[in-house]
């Protein structure tokens, strides 16, 4: 394995994969789950649309975009991916099904991956951090399954604007803050919402106008219009 630099440690404690997990007992664990580093540029495929897959991804730095391209190349993004985060754990424990979406480092990334299989079975020892390790694993993949439950809830939305104000507002009490970033720029959040570009930027504008809320780049404020004519 390509060699673990102190922040990367730092970025695995982070990882929901290793939660309750001692640093000494990860460091058995990557070894037992031949984990392996790799290095990404910016605009890289990270896994491939048609490709099997029988390894686990968090991102130790930079970012990546999973996505999904109709038959007419039309991009759809289904969520950002940000250092710490885990990718690929369902379609990795499905060894017979092949990726519908892309993994594509949208920075300088840098991956750590880990076999499926020496994830989801433990080994003669039968450690109980290894044990620990498993139970993590499932509670991610429900947690994605609700995370996928909650885009479903945005994106079928009546109109452009409440789509947008349904993933804003989900934004900002999952980080109980009315003052957030999002991971996307214009383009991506119009391709996370099913929509166009143009038309998201114009909703934007309007929502500023109106008082909803404020925003620069890909920061954004919610605010709470004044009902007083």
């Amino acid at each position: 394995m390509q060699l673990m630099k102190n922040e990367d440690w730092l970025l695995l404690k982070q990882s929901r994969l290793f939660k309750g997990i001692e640093e000494r007992e990860m460091k058995h664990l990557l070894l037992c789950l031949q984990a392996r580093k790799k290095h990404f540029e910016e605009n890289e495929c990270i896994l491939h649309y048609g490709t099997k897959n029988k390894q686990v991804g968090i991102l130790l730095s930079g970012s990546a975009n999973i996505t999904r391209y109709d038959y007419w190349g039309k991009r759809h993004i289904v969520t950002a991916l940000l250092p710490s985060d885990l990718f690929g754990e369902s379609i990795a424990a499905l060894p017979d099904t092949t990726l519908t979406v892309e993994i594509e480092a949208t920075s300088n990334t840098n991956v750590i991956f880990l076999n499926i299989e020496n994830i989801i079975q433990t080994c003669a020892a039968s450690c109980t951090y290894h044990t620990q390790l498993i139970q993590n694993y499932v509670m991610i993949l429900a947690s994605k399954n609700l995370y996928l439950v909650e885009k479903m809830r945005h994106i079928t939305q009546p109109t452009l604007k409440n789509k947008i104000l349904s993933y804003l507002s989900s934004e900002a009490m999952r980080l109980h803050s009315s003052h957030f970033d999002i991971p996307f720029d214009r383009q991506e959040l119009a391709d996370y919402l099913n929509a166009d570009r143009s038309a998201v930027s114009n909703e934007l504008s309007k929502m500023k106008k109106q008082g909803i809320l404020d925003y620069h780049k890909n920061h954004f404020q919610l605010l709470i219009p004044d009902s007083n004519p």
